[in-house]
């Protein structure tokens, strides 16, 4: 994906971009992001890919391998799933407009179990959400590099 020097000005660097969203969350009294790398890396491979790295798989694909789908139940217990997380599942956004799309990405899974941290984005757009509360609430991460 090229940027433009004008696009790249009105940007900052995602580790910036993060932090700042993780002091919003904390102002919010909702829990931080403890990987901030990691959603540094996820953000930096949307915004170049516009799609989620390989070891993101919808909740879809995983209950087709044989997850339950329940919380209480790991996806590495199913061999193929071993190391991924849940990605790519469309979600709803009160104000969202029509024909828009936006997908969510798990945060911080522990050993297949989710966690209710998610990046909500969406790939017809620089907008970036980040919640802590399976998108109960969300902040807005800048638009970055």
């Amino acid at each position: 994906m090229f940027i433009s020097t004008a696009d790249a000005e009105d940007k900052i660097k995602c580790d910036t971009a993060v932090q700042e969203a993780n002091q919003q969350l904390d102002k919010n009294n909702n829990k931080p992001v403890n990987d901030e790398s990691g959603l540094v890396k996820l953000l930096r491979t949307l915004n170049k890919d516009d799609v989620l790295p390989p070891q993101y798989v919808t909740s879809e694909f995983a209950k087709k391998q044989g997850w339950s789908g329940k919380a209480q139940d790991s996806l590495w217990k199913i061999w193929v799933l071993n190391k991924r997380e849940i990605g790519g599942d469309s979600v709803q956004l009160p104000e969202q407009k029509s024909g828009e799309k936006w997908y969510s990405a798990d945060l911080e899974s522990v050993r297949g179990y989710r966690s209710a941290k998610r990046l909500i984005y969406s790939p017809q757009s620089q907008e970036r959400y980040l919640s802590t509360n399976e998108n109960t609430s969300r902040v807005m991460i800048k638009p970055c590099l």
